[in-house]
């Protein structure tokens, strides 16, 4: 009897502690995900370095410094950037300019630092998603000048910051549409048209003849104002009636590219671009025609009608092509 009393006791006292330390086991691994929460993952506090690296750069007094501390960011998100590195960032704190091509072929990442006279100076990586490639352009102060002509290539790029990526199917629109602005000066401002392609080894090439002017055929248009004003130059979906051109022509109704009219405060003024403010519900306009971004003048933009709404009853705006001679602008 003593011997299987004993028995029963060392055997219950086991079966105690073998269920004390399951009891244990699962507390710790129900605290384990509460513990691995509370503590920031190697990617978080990358980014985190990041971003109080960008907000440095751009809060420092000096010139000197500020870029110094740029160019630290730049080169550690060009390395995180790269294929292979072992973060896996979203970059979406990163206080810079982020968009996505509509095949998500690649990523831009962009932004740009003013120095104290109020010029800025642009940088601009190209991620390609398939090849993982992460291309750096070399950092471009804000050009006295943009050529409508010039193409840029070799890590070379006009500058400024890109807001929107267009991709069209027509086939001489093969490539991307872009969209920028430029913080030229304290004085004035550009808006740009701009057309990228890629090169065999995805290298970047700004411009190219696809825009149809009033002034020729040019490699991108630019838009230069007044910065004290607002100017529009966005993407929509219009309904446009086109004269000058073939009946089963003229009907456009397609995304383009809205402008503002852009006219000078007075005559006296004409030609000095920090006078140039827009005209107030004047619009101008580039559709594609024949493979090409064509300049007409004078649309009244508005959305189609949503299916299964009634439409507003007004006739369509008819518009020219590309007019010569007597001109529309209104001052």
């Amino acid at each position: 009897m003593l011997t299987t009393g004993f028995r029963f006791r060392a055997d219950t006292r086991y079966t105690l502690l073998k269920m004390r330390t399951i009891i244990l086991v699962l507390f710790l691994l129900a605290l384990t995900p509460v513990l691995i929460a509370q503590q920031p993952s190697a990617a978080a506090k990358k980014e985190s370095e990041l971003r109080s690296l960008l907000e440095k750069s751009r809060t420092a007094k000096d010139d000197s410094l500020r870029l110094a501390l740029n160019n630290v960011f730049f080169e550690e998100l060009l390395s995180l950037l790269q294929p292979g590195n072992t973060y896996a960032l979203s970059f979406d704190s990163l206080n810079i300019g982020k968009i996505e091509a509509p095949d998500k072929s690649f990523r831009m990442f962009n932004w740009n630092i003013q120095q104290n006279n109020g010029k800025n100076i642009y940088y601009l990586i190209i991620k390609h998603s398939q090849s993982g490639q992460a291309i750096a352009l070399n950092p471009v102060e804000a050009r006295e000048e943009l050529s409508d002509t010039e193409i840029f290539r070799n890590g070379e790029w006009p500058g400024g910051l890109y807001y929107k990526i267009i991709q069209r199917k027509e086939a001489g629109l093969r490539g991307y549409t872009l969209l920028s602005w430029d913080g030229f000066s304290r004085r004035t401002s550009r808006k740009c048209i701009e057309f990228l392609e890629f090169d065999s080894e995805g290298i970047p090439v700004f411009g190219s003849p696809k825009f149809k002017t009033k002034q020729g055929i040019r490699n991108r248009v630019n838009s230069e104002y007044s910065s004290e004003a607002s100017f529009t130059q966005s993407y929509d979906r219009q309904k446009i009636t086109l004269v000058n051109v073939r009946k089963s022509q003229r009907k456009v109704d397609d995304e383009v590219i809205v402008l503002d009219r852009l006219v000078p405060l007075n005559e006296s003024l004409e030609g000095q671009r920090w006078a140039y403010v827009p005209a107030g519900n004047i619009y101008d306009a580039y559709v594609i025609f024949r493979n090409q971004w064509t300049f007409v003048e004078d649309i009244v933009p508005r959305n189609p009608a949503e299916p299964g709404k009634p439409s507003t009853g007004r006739k369509r705006p008819e518009q020219g092509l590309i007019p010569s001679g007597k001109s529309k602008e209104r001052r």
